[in-house]
């Protein structure tokens, strides 16, 4: 009989988070009007006129009492707008990449054409260094430089038999915001 007393009762056991909801519903619940503290009949203060105008360029209201306005509207039933004010959508994923990129408008030109598009033709050598001749998607030959920026990249180096890119890429999985790649002259001939 007195094991039975002793032991512990699992039945009445209650969840941490009942219990944590309760006595958050119990606190935020306005107290009933017998329960309010006697306020004093002292009439309210007037404001002064020492309060300072908005100076130029600032609004008048402050951003907490923006988020007070706001969140009173949306409990309201008024409908709840987010301004992005230049900054990215926090719901839209990081790892899906910008739909028909290749489908948007190209610039013309060198600036127009993807590291992984052109076709490497020829190089030469001049005074002020190698020259590429490369080909693009509109089937025009191109001259390029160490320098020269394209669509998706830069060209880093020109050499005798080869052309080193600097390939930006868009992956934010990616450790180095870039891709070092080289397109040979002549790729199918080794010496």
């Amino acid at each position: 009989m007195m094991r039975s007393l002793l032991r512990p009762r699992f039945d009445l056991v209650v969840p941490v988070t009942t219990v944590f909801l309760l006595l958050t519903a119990l606190a935020a619940a306005p107290l009933p009007l017998a329960a309010q503290p006697a306020r004093a009949a002292a009439p309210a203060p007037t404001p002064t006129a020492t309060a300072t105008a908005p100076r130029a360029g600032e609004s008048s209201e402050s951003p907490g009492q923006r988020l007070l306005d706001q969140d009173e509207s949306s409990q309201a039933g008024r409908t709840y707008t987010y301004d992005a004010a230049g900054r990215r959508d926090p719901f839209r994923s990081l790892l899906i990449r910008a739909q028909n990129r290749g489908g948007a408008q190209r610039p013309p030109g060198i600036a127009g054409i993807a590291i992984d598009d052109l076709q490497l033709q020829g190089i030469w050598k001049t005074r002020a260094g190698y020259v590429a001749q490369i080909r693009g998607t509109d089937n025009k030959s191109y001259l390029i430089r160490a320098g020269d920026l394209l669509y998706d990249g830069e060209v880093t180096r020109i050499g005798p038999n080869e052309v080193s890119f600097r390939q930006n890429l868009n992956d934010p999985q990616s450790v180095k915001p870039f891709r070092d790649m080289t397109k040979q002259l002549n790729a199918a001939i080794k010496s």
